[in-house]
Order: structure tokens, then C-alpha cells, then sequence
């Protein structure tokens, strides 16, 4: 299994690249390739077309390649559903998904997105997809997709959060339940900012999810692990000339301090024209020229920059030409494909 995450912020084109990634991929390869995107504006279904409400789909490659291309578009719910489906104790799933505090946690708590983008990653490699490219939300910020599901792994990992769904099952078995919140100061504090009844509810669920967010935390660690072995996981950056070497200083200096192998340095949209001995007639055509050739140049420059700062590092830095129209399709995708190597 390979699989390769694309990291940049916005505007720079990192959907469109990844999408390539896994067309390239699928093209040239008999396995099963897919691309998934955990960015919420879902860029990823204006560029190949896709369906709505659709996890995972199939593209139909014209003419068929050697393998597959697959894309799919992170759903938080969904995925969580999934994970409960499959890991739940027996007979406590319907409880669950059922139960009032899951809906809450399921749309609105902080965190979800990236946690399930690490959770989904598992999904898929135990579906069968042999190529994962990742499309990561268009923010420095997306790198915490690779922080929260270990420091949520560390939380259910400790003593008292065990201890408190424990005690609570213990408690609601023997019909303890009032006099133990009564005798426990912490409880009789915690209801009396949120409630009796919520507290309670709260405390269920927990109960019955312990289970489940136990089996996400040894998941997390060890997909989390494969994300840190550089025979299966690239890092890959995708910026513009303008950004280059603020952006690359930035996701390296990242990848470094959390133990990730950064592989590529796409600098995309570059001007592809050498329009420096082009004359043409004096006037604004002249003028035109002579601007082209200047931005041209200084595109050239921010890569010979970059080349540079990481020339003794086990960094590539690639440059992709800007397309003449928007990608929205196969077709601006296969351009893009072709440029990768």
C-alpha cells in the first residue's frame, strides 16, 4: 500500500494536483486507486464530476487505464456510523447510533473532521485501495489532522476516563445511581452547571462508547504509524511561485517536529512561455511581452530559491505549468498528470 498526502494552503491548486496524483496512478498501475478529500468546500466533486451523497465512486476512465480510479469525500457522519457498525459490542450499535448524545458528537463537536479523516484512511485500506492520495483541507492548519487523533488516542488511554465509564456502568447496574451522584462531589458539580438529566445522558453514552472510542484510539495509532513510514507515506506540498518558500520553510519545519517525511515541493502555476526573445511590435504588444517574460522570470527565480534552501535535504521541487483554462474535468486533469513524472 502507498499512500501519499498533499498539504498547502488555499488557492495553490492542491485538489486539482491530487486528483492528478491518483489519476496518473491509475493510469500507469493495476491496482485500485483512489483519491479522498477531507477539504469541507469539496472541491474535489466539481473536478471529476461526482456524485452527491456518495461516499465512494468509481471514475470511468476514457480510454481505461490499468487500474482503477476511485474518489471519495470525507463524510463525517457516515464514517462514524461505519466505525460503530463494525466495531460495536454485539447488540449495542442501534443503542448507539439511536442514543441523543451521538447526534452531537457526530455533527457538531470540534475535532470530528480530522479525527475521522485518520478513521477513513483505515476504512479504505481495509477495502482494498492500494493508493490513497489524501487531499488536506487548504489551511496550515490541516496539518492537525495528524495532531488530534493521537492526543485523542492519549486521552481515552488514561486512567480516569476508563475509571468514569466504568464506574457509571457499574453504578447504573445496581440501581445505585442517585446515591452515587449524591455521595460524589465531581458529579453533584457537573449537574449543577448542566443538568441532572444531561449529565446522565452523558454518562450513558459513554458507557456504551467506550468500547468503540477505544478501538479508534489503537486504529488511530496505528494508521498514524503507517502516515510515519517512509516506505509507504509521502508528504507532498503543493504551492504557487509567490508562496514557495514561505510555504515549503513552513510544512517542512511541521513535518520534521512531528516525525514526517516530506517528499515533493510541487510549485504550480508556473508561466510554461519563454517569451524573452520574442520582440514583437513596439507598443503594447512589446509591452506585453516584456511583462510576460519579467513574471516568467521571477517564477523561475522563487524555484531556483527553493532548489537551494533544500538542496542537501531529500526534498524534490517539481514546477507544474499554469493550465490555460480552470480543471474541471479529465481532461485538464490528464495535463496536469502528465507533468508529474
Amino acid at each position: 500500500m502507498k499512500i501519499v498526502v498533499y498539504l498547502g494552503t488555499g488557492g495553490v491548486g492542491k485538489t486539482s494536483v491530487a486528483a492528478a496524483t491518483a489519476l496518473s496512478r491509475a493510469r500507469r498501475q493495476a491496482d485500485k486507486s483512489l483519491v479522498l478529500t477531507i477539504d469541507p468546500a469539496l472541491r474535489l466533486r466539481t473536478a471529476l464530476n461526482l456524485r452527491e451523497r456518495t461516499l465512494e465512486q468509481v471514475v470511468p476512465l476514457v480510454p481505461p487505464g490499468k487500474g482503477e480510479l476511485w474518489a471519495a469525500l470525507l463524510d463525517v457522519r457516515a464514517t462514524l456510523d461505519d466505525a460503530v457498525n463494525m466495531y460495536a459490542k454485539k447488540g449495542q450499535a442501534d443503542r448507539i447510533l439511536n442514543h441523543p448524545i451521538y447526534a452531537q458528537i457526530a455533527d457538531s463537536l470540534v475535532g470530528m473532521q480530522e479525527l475521522m479523516a485518520v478513521e477513513r484512511i483505515d476504512q479504505l485500506s481495509r477495502r482494498g485501495f492500494e493508493y490513497i492520495v489524501v487531499d488536506t483541507a487548504p489551511s496550515r492548519h490541516a496539518i492537525e489532522f495528524l495532531d488530534k487523533p493521537m492526543a485523542f488516542a492519549d486521552l481515552v488511554g488514561s486512567g480516569w476516563v476508563k475509571l468514569v465509564g466504568r464506574t457509571y456502568q457499574f453504578v447504573a447496574r445496581t440501581g445505585m445511581m442517585s446515591l452515587g451522584r449524591k455521595s460524589m462531589d465531581l458529579y453533584a458539580r457537573v449537574e449543577s452547571l448542566l443538568g441532572a438529566n444531561l449529565v446522565q445522558q452523558v454518562l450513558d453514552f459513554y458507557s456504551i462508547f467506550v468500547s468503540i472510542a477505544e478501538g479508534y484510539a489503537r486504529r488511530a495509532e496505528k494508521t498514524v504509524a503507517l502516515l510515519k513510514d517512509p516506505a509507504i507515506t509521502e508528504f507532498r506540498v503543493v504551492t504557487t511561485p509567490q508562496k514557495a518558500l514561505r510555504d515549503a520553510r513552513f510544512f517542512f519545519s511541521a513535518l520534521k517536529e512531528r516525525g514526517f517525511p516530506l517528499g515533493t515541493v510541487y510549485v504550480n502555476r508556473v508561466w510554461p512561455h519563454d517569451a524573452s526573445g520574442a520582440g514583437g511590435a513596439p507598443g503594447l504588444e512589446s509591452d506585453v511581452l516584456a511583462w510576460y517574460a519579467g513574471v516568467r522570470q521571477s517564477h523561475l527565480h522563487a524555484i531556483e530559491e527553493l532548489r537551494k534552501e533544500y538542496s542537501g535535504q531529500p526534498v524534490s521541487i517539481l514546477p507544474l505549468a499554469e493550465l490555460d483554462r480552470d480543471v474541471d474535468g479529465l481532461d485538464a486533469l490528464e495535463r496536469i498528470a502528465s507533468q508529474l513524472g
